[in-house]
């Protein structure tokens, strides 16, 4: 029988131990972009990265496939601005996300409809930085076909401690469901910051 001498077991043990832990990183995150990219190329949810939405209180979620498309169904109870105040149906943007949009116009693109069951007439779409309060939501109307809907926003800061992109859909009726597919954030023009 072939014995290893004992000499060899640290330098084998070492290299296959190394040779686990590469292949297990090898499976980890291989989508992070530096804030540059984010910047350059926009940030995107869609598909699968959906299911990162947050809900407030007064929101349901349920996410869907319907023609190869996945879409979160979103139905609001009750009103932003009713009992526990929240930032609604809504996603947290990481800080390198913050250090690729601060300093910067932003552009949100939502693109969504009212469901084909008690579909919401309209869309309230706001993001939360700081400058930008409860006050500061933006009431759209809602097709029953896919559209995007846009909000444009100057910060009121260069910096940014938080940043929260969110949506409530029309509550004031038994009309209280969207079907969102999309939501793109963009940088535009660079604000007058001092260095």
């Amino acid at each position: 029988m072939l014995s290893l001498p004992d000499w060899a077991f640290y330098p084998i043990a070492t290299a296959a131990a190394a040779a686990m832990i590469a292949a297990a990183m090898s499976f980890g995150d291989t989508d992070h972009r530096t804030p540059e990219e984010i910047r350059a190329e926009g940030l995107i949810y869609e598909g699968e990265r959906l299911a990162g939405m947050t809900l407030g209180n007064g929101l349901t979620i349920e996410f869907l496939t319907e023609d190869g498309s996945q879409f979160a169904r979103i139905a609001a109870a009750r009103g932003p601005l009713d009992g526990l105040q929240s930032a609604g149906a809504f996603f947290t943007l990481s800080p390198d996300e913050i250090e690729a949009f601060q300093g910067h116009r932003l552009r949100v693109t939502y693109t969504l409809r009212a469901t084909p069951d008690q579909g919401a007439e309209q869309t309230l779409l706001n993001v939360f930085i700081p400058g930008r309060s409860q006050a500061d939501w933006e009431s759209q109307e809602t097709s029953e076909n896919y559209e995007s809907l846009t909000i444009e926003l100057l910060p009121a800061r260069c910096e940014l401690a938080f940043a929260y992109v969110s949506l409530w859909p029309d509550w004031r009726a038994q009309r209280n469901r969207i079907d969102l597919q999309r939501v793109e954030i963009t940088a535009l023009e660079p604000l007058p910051c001092e260095s």
